[in-house]
């Protein structure tokens, strides 16, 4: 993104883009009514630092958009061989399942994670889900409470970007900073993840941040 680009062109375009609704060029936050959709053979880059049962790594993880599949459905994969697979649904790009890189499943959702669009400043929802754990197909029932804490510029290696920070919490202890850029068609700019001691998996701590993105033909 440039940054010498102005809130107000920036705005106006996402508008135009029907991502995000505003009545002008205001300094009050948007609300953005979706995430605008990424072309297959997008390629993101990471840098992840993470330890305990969060993994330990600290390098670059390199994400391919794709098509994919779960259960004979078609899904959108955003693959790393680094990290494995995340499937979302193709139509709401809701988060289905996660695989290993090795292609086998980690963990599956029901329903699927999602935000509860639209999102503005302030707003708060709870969502519940049955989490299926492979290869065990034990399963574990998980309330995630979501806030939309603020909305403005973040900064990282890839450039500044406009950006909602959502926290999430769960009734297992883990807890999420994100920093969701819909405009831009990028629902990770940023995230850093807390476990404690006494989550199920142990402790852990992830952080991670956007290096570069490239859209193919650009």
């Amino acid at each position: 993104m440039n940054s010498s680009t102005s809130p107000c062109a920036l705005l106006l375009a996402a508008t135009a883009a029907s991502t995000l609704m505003m009545a002008g060029c205001a300094t009050a936050p948007p609300t953005a009514s979706g995430i605008a959709p990424t072309p297959m053979g997008t390629v993101s880059t990471f840098h992840r630092k993470s330890s305990g049962s969060l993994g330990s790594f600290d390098g670059q993880v390199v994400w391919t958009q794709s098509p994919g599949t779960w259960q004979g459905k078609p899904m959108l994969a955003s693959t790393a061989p680094q990290a494995g697979a995340n499937l979302h649904d193709a139509t709401t790009l809701a988060l289905v399942a996660t695989l290993n890189p090795a292609g086998q499943p980690v963990m599956s959702y029901d329903p699927p994670l999602d935000f509860q669009w639209p999102l503005q400043v302030g707003k708060t929802w709870t969502s519940e889900h049955t989490v299926t754990l492979y290869p065990s197909r034990n399963t574990v029932k998980i309330r995630v409470n979501y806030q939309v804490e603020s909305w403005g510029d973040v900064t990282v290696p890839a450039g500044t970007f406009k950006a909602f920070k959502l926290r999430f919490t769960n009734n297992l202890g883990e807890s999420e900073e994100r920093w969701v850029s819909p405009a831009d068609g990028i629902p990770t700019v940023k995230r850093h993840v807390e476990r404690p001691a006494s989550h199920p998996q142990g402790a852990g701590v992830l952080d991670a941040e956007l290096l570069s993105r490239v859209q193919p033909g650009r």
